[in-house]
């Protein structure tokens, strides 16, 4: 069992920090919704004072607020995470407390161990469920736990492709039953989001539809509308999900799925996904909860989210395979 002693560098310990400074930049969508806010109190206000007044000013700013607000949603959806400037003096601080230590890992065919200054960690490969190939490091990821390892130090003899190679075969060392692309089509794509999102947060958008249908009915009521006008307000619950599945549909034309995993591999107890710089795998009996929707299977590892694996792939006759092998291993 060879042992490598080595020391994570500050460079280091920043391509282990990045994700932490990505934030999305909502200044635009807050900035938006404020305004929003502060337009439907005036038109309100003004409507309320003078009753006999027509649509402008006070039904103008009205509408123009529920605009703002909309479309500061869409912003604050729309907003992509982005690199804010390192402290750079918190960061050499925290690397030098907890990261500055010498530390030393042996491996083998059975699993790792891992010396630092406080003691040892002894890990089996079967703990093994995610591989990362970043730039400067190599990541052995467990249910818990990461182990960052530098390549510089593990490149010397080929310590570096052989490490890696033992953990990816630890990964796919599992029976394996078909392969199915995940790419799913468009009409999927919306439906699943559509059907999450609604299904985690029901009440609250029946309340918000509810809120919307009733603010529309205020407003024409206050414009002089026939009655027989007001029959069209059932439309707008049904044009607002409209601009939701029209939201998804752009975010679906805008996703960059050349950074996905294009494939997932059935296995007898997991499912492997590959990318560019991660392989990893779910295993069935860490899966909550396994919905079925039309074009999709949704599995719930997590509450917040769901791998999304389309039926448009499997191969004739393995989608009852699937539920049976999903169901036997939760």
């Amino acid at each position: 069992m060879p042992k490598i002693e080595y020391t994570l560098c500050f460079e280091n310990y920043l391509e282990m920090t990045s994700s932490r400074r990505e934030k999305k930049e909502l200044r635009i969508a807050a900035t938006s919704a404020i305004s929003g806010f502060f337009s439907i109190a005036a038109g309100y206000l003004f409507l309320r004072i003078h009753v006999e007044a027509s649509f402008f000013p006070g039904g103008f700013l009205l509408a123009t607020g529920f605009l703002l607000t909309f479309l500061a949603t869409i912003l604050g959806f729309l907003a992509k995470p982005k690199s804010s400037r390192p402290d750079t003096t918190v960061l050499r601080r925290e690397y030098d407390l907890f990261h500055a230590d010498r530390r030393a890992i042996e491996f083998d065919e059975n699993g790792w161990r891992l010396f630092w200054y406080e003691g040892e960690d002894v890990r089996p490969w079967s703990c093994l469920r995610q591989v990362y190939d970043l730039e400067t490091l190599l990541v052995l990821g467990t249910g818990t736990t990461y182990y960052w390892l530098p390549k510089t130090a593990l490149q010397p003899d080929g310590q570096l492709a052989r490490l890696k190679a033992l953990a990816e075969s630890f990964l796919t060392k599992r029976q394996r039953l078909f392969e199915v692309p995940l790419r799913p089509s468009a009409q999927v794509y919306v439906v699943a989001r559509m059907f999450h999102n609604w299904r985690r947060q029901p009440l609250a958008r029946l309340l918000c539809l509810s809120a919307l249908t009733l603010t529309a009915y205020w407003i024409l009521s206050n414009a002089d509308v026939p009655s027989k006008g007001l029959w069209a307000l059932p439309a707008v619950p049904l044009f607002l999900i409209l601009c939701e599945g029209l939201f998804y549909l752009a975010k679906y034309c805008t996703e960059d799925w050349s950074k996905t995993s294009q494939n997932a591999e059935i296995m007898s107890d997991c499912i492997s996904y590959k990318t560019k710089k991660i392989r990893w795998i779910a295993e069935y009996r860490q899966l909550m909860e396994l919905r079925e929707i039309p074009g999709a299977f949704l599995l719930y590892f997590d509450v917040n989210s769901y791998h999304l694996i389309p039926k448009h792939g499997f191969p004739p006759g393995q989608i009852a395979k699937f539920r049976e092998v999903v169901s036997s291993n939760r």
